[in-house]
């Protein structure tokens, strides 16, 4: 007898990646790229006193935009940075960001722990399969004596994106201070797990 059961349970994030991007005008390419490689290097200090490692933070891209073709002609630096945090960490996070100019938080990005969230999900619907089995084999006089199979599959929704750009407005820069939004930095998704088993039944009274 074949049983499949479907389950969707919440989710917590894990963690998050903040997407951030430094930029930095000037006539001449060498003196902005410096000054933004001295502004990455003073913002891992400081996440590093909230208790961010410097291998939480990767360096994602620099681009240099030169004008009329020319590298020394009026251009653009921008430094690409990814992030991780906690969910604690993220309020002390998002206030050294906000505090500092030429800077702006395009993503967050909540990550989660799929795998280890679908082992107790599964081990739910083998239970709910169980009593299913049950209950159907008991209406046809069976009794379920065994398992002969069972296979599942579990998925979920991209990851969430949120808060784009949001530092990149001057009211938003609070000093170094922790971002309060009187609540906790969190978020959830949905985790859908889908579990086949065929049980073995035999007649309530065989041997």
């Amino acid at each position: 007898m074949r049983i499949t059961v479907e389950l969707a349970v919440r989710i917590d994030a894990t963690g998050a990646r903040v997407h951030v991007t430094l930029r930095a005008q000037s006539s001449l390419a060498a003196t902005a790229a410096t000054k933004k490689v001295a502004e990455v290097r003073a913002l891992v200090e400081s996440l590093a006193a909230v208790g961010i490692p410097d291998d939480s933070i990767d360096v994602t891209g620099m681009q240099i935009a030169t004008g009329q073709g020319k590298i020394l002609a009026s251009q653009e630096v921008r430094i690409t940075l990814e992030i991780a945090t906690t969910p604690e960490q993220l309020p002390e996070v998002l206030g050294i960001l906000a505090a500092r100019h030429g800077l702006s938080v395009d993503q967050v990005e909540w990550t989660y722990d799929e795998f280890e969230a679908s082992i107790s999900a599964t081990a739910d619907a083998m239970r709910m399969a169980r009593r299913k089995a049950d209950a159907v084999a008991e209406a046809a006089g069976l009794r379920v004596i065994g398992i002969t199979s069972a296979s599942d599959t579990w998925s979920m929704p991209s990851p969430r994106v949120e808060m784009a750009s949001f530092a990149s407005d001057t009211r938003m820069r609070v000093g170094a201070a922790p971002l309060d939004m009187g609540m906790t930095m969190s978020s959830t998704t949905k985790l859908s797990v889908r579990l086949t088993v065929d049980f073995e039944v035999a007649a309530i009274h065989a041997d």
